[in-house]
């Protein structure tokens, strides 16, 4: 046989072979493609809960239960932290938030944490270098801190420390302060708005599900 005929044969029987498998070198199968899909769309990290001292783990219980109805990945830290003397404030009685904050970004490994603590924490700002807040959590830091104890030294009911830790958890994940007066996320301005939040607005809901929750 003509060498060149018997080498066209050869490269024509390759091609019928690689028709047959489908193009199984260059197409991916179903399996493939839904396990690269999941990966591409897995944003999910798992949110941590990390009680400081005598935080009630009953409480932390409660607070986990209520996130996990809107998010999937929710934990609790079985040892709990102790709140360092270099962050308290003797003149207040109170502890700094942001060095709470240093301290739980160091527990970061892909996570989100949050810290509960029952003391007063506080931020400098421009009305006093201890203002008493509620929360602290860096836009888009995946960390955060929360008291169960207003600056007043008021117990924060059930329901406004979940509110509370949706709007902590929801800087966290990237959003900034909402103009809906309506939303979790509205602006406190320096006082207490839980009673007219019911839920976040549409537009931090679809922000906020594109980052993994399952908010209905």
């Amino acid at each position: 046989m003509n060498k060149a005929i018997y080498k066209s044969l050869i490269l024509l029987t390759c091609a019928m072979l690689m028709a047959c498998q489908g193009g199984k070198g260059d197409t991916p199968s179903k399996d493939t493609v839904s396990k690269e899909t999941v990966k591409q769309t897995a944003i999910l990290r798992d949110i941590s809960l990390y009680l400081y001292d005598d935080f009630s783990a009953q409480k932390a219980q409660m607070l986990a239960d209520a996130l996990k109805e809107v998010y999937p990945s929710v934990s609790i830290q079985k040892e709990s932290l102790v709140l360092p003397k270099e962050h308290y404030n003797k003149e207040r009685n109170r502890y700094s938030g942001t060095g709470l904050l240093k301290d739980l970004t160091r527990l970061r490994k892909g996570n989100v944490v949050l810290g509960l603590t029952d003391e007063v924490i506080f931020k400098p700002n421009e009305l006093s270098p201890t203002y008493g807040i509620f929360g602290v959590s860096p836009v888009g830091a995946y960390v955060a801190v929360i008291s169960s104890t207003r600056p007043s030294g008021k117990q924060h009911n059930n329901d406004h420390l979940v509110k509370l830790m949706m709007h902590e958890l929801g800087h966290s994940f990237g959003l900034n302060h909402c103009s809906n007066q309506h939303c979790f996320m509205v602006d406190a301005e320096h006082g207490n708005k839980f009673s007219q939040t019911p839920s976040f607005c549409n537009e931090c809901k679809a922000f906020l599900n594109n980052k993994g929750w399952d908010i209905k």
